[in-house]
């Protein structure tokens, strides 16, 4: 892997997005970072009309490419939501992202519009576009993921899989195991490590029980790379250090 494809989620600066800093401001931190890509996350955009031009016009002066994390569900009782779904590509859109992640959420099967629906947002905004597996019974299963990206392939759909390294453990899944099976369909990896216990803690890397390091070497070396977990109190210094760790793990020295 590369340093170039090296993403900061702004999820790391947990601390400053409870205490409502727009995300806008931390695109300043990831830069001084020598990071080039970052992810916005929906849910903590309070003034979509003014925040979202923020957003574009300081990742616009930075240089920097902009990922678009939205926690909402493609599906809702089996039929594509997708008068929200092009919500959010306009949002996307409005930010100058290039991609989007969404949750697959309660589909059924997949249609011929269901996929001519979402190329077409694709298509018309530019936007790449993926699911993920999260930390829910519902959606963070490796099975229906590869049955749903399966199936929307087939008809010729363009959505791949965000996946992410510790999510697995909420649902007792093996990460190894779910990497084998989902490699060929990833184009973006959320990083973490997660405390094995009664209840999973996301905690910083090499303190956790996930072997992130074999993870990474099963998946592909070529696509974009996430440090997606709060960082403390301290975040901009306790990223330095993390990534160090990933820089100087195997999979930055191959």
């Amino acid at each position: 892997m590369k340093k170039e494809l090296l993403v900061i989620n702004t999820l790391v600066f947990l601390k400053q997005l409870k205490e409502g800093v727009p995300q806008s401001e931390m695109l300043g931190v990831i830069h001084q970072l020598g990071v080039k890509k970052a992810e916005v996350r929906r849910e903590y955009i309070k003034n979509f009309d003014l925040e979202l031009i923020d957003i574009k016009t300081k990742a616009s002066d930075l240089d920097i490419e902009v990922f678009y994390s939205i926690p909402e569900l493609l599906y809702i009782n089996g039929t594509i939501q997708y008068e929200n779904v092009e919500t959010y590509f306009k949002e996307a859109f409005t930010m100058g992202c290039s991609n989007v992640k969404m949750i697959i959420g309660g589909f059924t099967t997949v249609t011929s519009e269901d996929v001519s629906k979402v190329n077409k947002l694709c298509n018309q905004y530019n936007i790449k576009m993926t699911v993920e597996n999260d930390q829910t019974e519902e959606n963070g299963k490796t099975a229906k993921i590869k049955t749903f990206i399966e199936m929307f392939r087939q008809l010729g759909g363009n959505i791949s899989v965000t996946f992410d390294i510790g999510n697995w453990v909420w649902q007792n899944q093996d990460p190894i195991e779910s990497a084998r099976q989902l490699k060929e369909y990833v184009s973006y990896i959320h990083l973490k490590d997660i405390l094995k216990k009664e209840k999973p803690e996301a905690v910083l890397l090499n303190e956790g029980d996930i072997p992130w390091e074999n993870i990474l070497d099963i998946l592909p070396q070529d696509v974009p790379l996430a440090l997606e977990y709060p960082c403390g109190t301290n975040a901009e210094k306790q990223l330095v250090t993390e990534l160090e760790k990933l820089l100087n793990s195997n999979s930055f020295k191959k």
